[in-house]
């Protein structure tokens, strides 16, 4: 149970003068009597320097449980909010606002009398042309205007309105500058408040004006800085804290049963007089009447009217006295205290001198009391000589005294930024620590504070918050967590209770939302920050930089969240959950070197294809064939052991790693082992099939260097052992090399080939799903044999790949695309085609591909962005830095990178995020999986999101139905190729009438 009343208070900031002076004010009324104050921020976290004409959107009933009854600041809240606060019991008073249907009391500044003050005052001075400038979107700027016409007409004056269409010193420079376009026809001009004088009075001085001799200015508010202007700003004075606390105290009748009148109850204004309307100002030291300031108890009462409120204390008086005794001993010749001592009796005064204009007004009530009191005493020039140096050196004091404040001040506002930069260095570095636990608050005074989060769920609540921490300085430590509240118990009885309103502390309470992103609501227990500008007070800068934190932090774990997935679909296979291909030859590198180091330990490959699976496929259906592959892998996991790992090489291939062995006839007893599990029946669609495996096994040798020969050799076998038929399995040997010469031949055909250009480039259409139009092509290297007839790249490349006729073949194919692109470049009917070419490993680590790629388009005078170059992830992530360097060489060129066959290598998401590419290409071995496997959908719909959210175009591969096609599409691919639109063909075999009108069944 919270002791005393608490007060929320609702307002778009809390610091600054204007903000933080009715806010102290508020503190003080409810601190006499034992209560606490809530302040709730109704704007997003980090909002600064903006002015708000409507009332804000803020919906959230927070603390309302704890809160008696709220005060509004300006437009702090909306009309429905306030009135279902009046309507559960309760009560509001508003500040400087009235709001549709809100019955209420409302405390202002009376601006009509103020302003009335300020033209009169101008009349007085002998202007009759005088402006107003300001904006009248804010109701109290629209009640010192009318105030303004009103005093206008007494002398039969013409308005001359200015906007400034904001609060801020821009709106002025903005009236002043329409006042200097229109020959400044005013001779003086009130403001709507000080920021606008500071804006106009700073435009119209670089424009050459001289103030106030061209233009007097008036302003209203009396904000810090307007006696320190040159020249200084004559100001209506708002008394904020006499505002605050008058709102605060009816709000307390309120609470009392006491009887309130709604509407308008007006505070008064103060005129105070400085040189930009025409008069002297307050620092000019001029003398009073010096009839009765010789007198004590008159310096006494002219002392309290000068300084603030509150400086009729005890030791203030006393300190009166005795200084007025110590210039009647200067008068007369006795002793008077200097030093140590004469700061000592002026401490009760000096303390108080927290401006310097209060500060030369009280030099100047001093000075006129002992030169009242040197007259009347008639002494000669020795006391004269005396009350002249004792008014010097209290002089001396008092300006120490001012100087002191303003280095504490200083200091204060220092102390305040280093939080600030300790607070955002913690936050920035979310990675390291979790901003949840609300440690970063070590390195701040706040007492307390309490973080909630909305809770997840698949329906986000606002209602609710899940109290993550709660942060407790004097415990010296943050508690984790507290359970879900109810937001209108939030924040916790035990944090509101912290506050102590007594020591300028409140509860303020801020909506962790930046932007789009809305986490939930901040607590903290401190003090009011007046001395820090409206919206940068740090209370607010943290609860931003709490929500980027936050947001960051969410951000990074989607992220890891998919690359794990796409790292799970780079090294497992999809459909089976075993490793893939890819991980099965890491793991095969491992056993080499391992194999290597200890040749007493051996390693092998098992090779399984299997026999009658595609009968099974074909009469039963693709799921009941997945289902068998399930099946199978979760038989061959159950068989290996912990030496021993099964893969998925793809299709109904699966691999079976065994290492550490030493007996020789440990693969073949796997083999057998493995057969026998494979052959047994199996029941799919109350069918009962069975299929066999045959084997191939390669054992490892010192001569294998590379995972492909074993894999290789373990194949060469396999097809060895289907030979004897089902249910085989058979160990290479050097017998089996008949392959390997064959590709001794074929690589030597090949050498010959390229010179004999035997060698063609066929191109695939790429199309535009946005447009259904063809937008460019794939270059696809053919060889076309004397005998063998035409060849597909999977036949020649990997011998090509073992010697320099890669660089050589990547060379001609990259001349030969460019020179195509040519061609359809120069045809008038034609769009601008891009040609796609794949650049293998050794062609992009060769170090000449830039300049091959330079020499081919000036040799074509080819557009670059009729390139694109087709690289794969694994080439990439060889060297990512490097390959960083080349990409973006190509890009500074205008040559388009594409990502081929993305999501079945190794990239991580951060490597690839800052990597300049411009397209991702989901391989054709997903879109094949995406009408018969959810989890391939999910795969690309990952893909593409990501690539999409990256600015990519995501081209889907071996698009061959109607219904890929449809799926391609709903994922949100942008392009696609494949059977569907044309096989691959010569360019001058290709259909181009889809470059002209939309594809369509056969246009392509």
């Amino acid at each position: 149970m919270i002791n005393g009343p608490v007060v929320g208070v609702l307002a778009t900031s809390f610091g600054g003068p204007y903000y933080g002076g009715l806010l102290d004010g508020i503190r003080g009324a409810v601190a006499s009597v034992g209560g606490r104050i809530i302040a709730v921020q109704t704007l997003d976290a980090g909002t600064f320097e903006l002015d708000f004409s409507d009332a804000v959107t803020y919906r959230h009933r927070v603390a309302w449980e704890h809160i008696d009854g709220f005060v509004t600041l300006l437009n702090g809240a909306n009309p429905q909010y306030l009135r279902e606060a009046q309507a559960s019991g309760r009560p509001v008073v508003a500040i400087s606002h009235q709001f549709d249907g809100v019955i209420c009391p409302a405390v202002v500044a009376d601006n009509r009398s103020g302003f009335t003050e300020s033209v009169r005052h101008l009349i007085g001075h002998g202007h009759e042309r005088i402006a107003f400038a300001g904006c009248l979107d804010q109701i109290d700027v629209r009640q010192r205007y009318a105030a303004y016409q009103d005093a206008l007409a007494e002398i039969g004056g013409r308005p001359m309105l200015f906007e400034t269409g904001n609060m801020q010193e821009t709106g002025g420079e903005r009236a002043a500058r329409a006042m200097l376009a229109a020959g400044l026809p005013s001779t003086a001009v009130v403001t709507a408040n000080d920021q606008n004088a500071f804006g106009l009075i700073r435009t119209l001085v670089e424009a050459g004006c001289e103030l106030p001799a061209d233009q007097a200015v008036i302003g209203f508010d009396d904000q810090i800085g307007c006696a320190s202007r040159i020249p200084s700003l004559t100001t209506n004075r708002q008394p904020l804290d006499q505002i605050g606390g008058r709102a605060a105290g009816l709000l307390l009748q309120k609470l009392n049963g006491e009887p309130v009148p709604d509407g308008w109850l007006l505070i008064p204004t103060t005129l105070v007089l400085r040189e930009s309307c025409g008069c002297p100002g307050p620092l000019a030291l001029a003398s009073g009447s010096l009839d009765t300031l010789g007198e004590s108890g008159r310096l006494l009462a002219e002392l309290r009217a000068a300084l603030p409120p509150g400086s009729g204390t005890a030791q203030f008086e006393q300190a009166v006295s005795r200084l007025s005794a110590v210039v009647a001993d200067a008068v007369a010749g006795s002793r008077t205290p200097v030093g140590t001592e004469l700061r000592r009796l002026l401490l009760p005064i000096a303390e108080r001198l927290d401006d310097f204009e209060v500060t030369v007004a009280v030099m100047r009530l001093i000075r006129d009391h002992a030169w009242a009191m040197l007259a009347a005493g008639g002494s000669g020039r020795e006391a004269q000589f005396r009350v002249e140096a004792l008014i010097h050196q209290v002089f001396v004091v008092l300006a120490q005294a001012q100087s002191a404040f303003q280095a504490e001040h200083g200091r204060s506002t220092m102390s305040a930024l280093g939080t600030q930069y300790s607070v955002s260095m913690q936050l920035l570095r979310s990675q390291e620590r979790d901003p949840r636990s609300l440690d970063w608050l070590r390195a701040t005074d706040i007492r307390s504070g309490c973080l909630g989060l909305w809770p997840n769920g698949p329906e986000r609540r606002t209602d609710v918050l899940d109290v993550v921490t709660t942060y407790d300085r004097a415990a010296g430590a943050a508690v984790a967590g507290g359970g879900l509240v109810e937001i209108e118990s939030f924040p916790p009885a035990e944090v509101i209770e912290l506050a102590d309103t007594s020591a300028d502390e409140m509860v303020y309470v801020a909506h962790l939302k930046v932007g789009e992103g809305d986490w939930g609501m901040l607590a903290l227990v401190g003090p009011v920050q007046a001395g820090l500008a409206e919206g940068r007070e740090t209370m607010n800068q943290w609860a931003a930089l709490l929500s980027v934190a936050l947001e960051h932090d969410a951000v990074l774990q989607a992220l890891r969240a998919q690359e794990e997935v796409l790292r799970r679909a780079a090294l497992y296979d999809d459909l089976t959950g075993l490793p893939n291909r890819s991980h099965f030859r890491d793991r095969l590198t491992l056993a080499m070197a391992r194999g290597r180091r200890r040749p007493d330990l051996g390693y092998a490959v098992l090779l399984l294809d299997l026999d009658g699976f595609k009968v099974v496929n074909d009469s039963l259906g693709h799921e009941a064939g997945d289902r068998l592959l399930q099946e199978i892998a979760r038989r061959l996991s159950h068989e290996v052991r912990t030496n021993e790992v099964a893969a998925r090489l793809g299709g109904d291939e699966f691999a079976v790693l065994v290492e550490d062995f030493t007996n020789p006839e440990a693969p073949v007893i796997l083999a057998e082992r493995l057969q026998g599990a494979v052959s047994a029946p199996y029941r799919l669609d109350s069918t009962d099939v069975t299929v066999t495996a045959s084997i191939g096994i390669a054992l490892g040798t010192d001569e294998y260097t590379d995972t492909y020969a074993v894999m290789r050799d373990a194949d060469t076998a396999m097809y060895h052992a289907k030979t004897g038929g089902k249910r085989a399995y058979a160990l290479f040997t050097p017998s089996m090399h008949t392959s390997a010469l064959e590709r001794l031949r074929t690589g030597t055909e090949l050498r010959q080939a390229v010179e004999r250009n035997e060698l063609e480039l066929f191109y695939q259409p790429i199309i535009d799903l946005a447009t259904d139009r063809l937008t460019g092509a794939e270059a696809l290297l053919r060889w076309r044999h004397p005998t063998r007839g035409l060849l597909l790249p999977p036949v020649f490349l990997p011998i090509a790949d073992e010697s320099d006729l890669s660089a050589v073949i990547g060379r001609w194919v990259l001349r030969e695309a460019c020179r195509q692109a040519a061609i359809w470049s120069r045809d008038p009917d034609l769009p601008r085609l891009r040609v796609s070419v794949n650049v293998s490993n050794r062609q992009f680590w060769g170090g000449r591909l830039i300049e091959d790629v330079l020499d081919c388009l000036d040799a074509e005078q080819l557009d670059p962005a009729c390139l694109a170059l087709e690289i794969t992830e694994g080439v990439i992530m060889h060297d990512a830095r490097k390959a960083t360097e080349m990409l973006t060489g190509l890009c500074k060129m205008d040559i388009e990178v594409h990502i081929d066959d993305f999501g079945t290598g190794y990239s991580s998401l951060e490597s690839l995020h800052d990597l300049p590419f411009d397209a991702l290409k989901i391989d054709r071995s997903f879109v094949s999986r995406l009408s018969t496997s959810s989890r391939s959908r999910e795969l690309v719909r990952t893909i593409v999101t990501m690539g999409l959210n990256l600015g990519l175009r995501v081209i889907a591969e071996g698009v061959e139905t109607t219904e890929d096609l449809d799926l391609v599409r709903q994922l949100g691919c942008t392009h696609a190729q494949g059977y569907l639109f044309s096989r691959p063909a010569p360019a001058g075999d290709l259909n181009m009438s889809a470059a002209r009108e939309p594809w369509g069944p056969r246009t392509v």
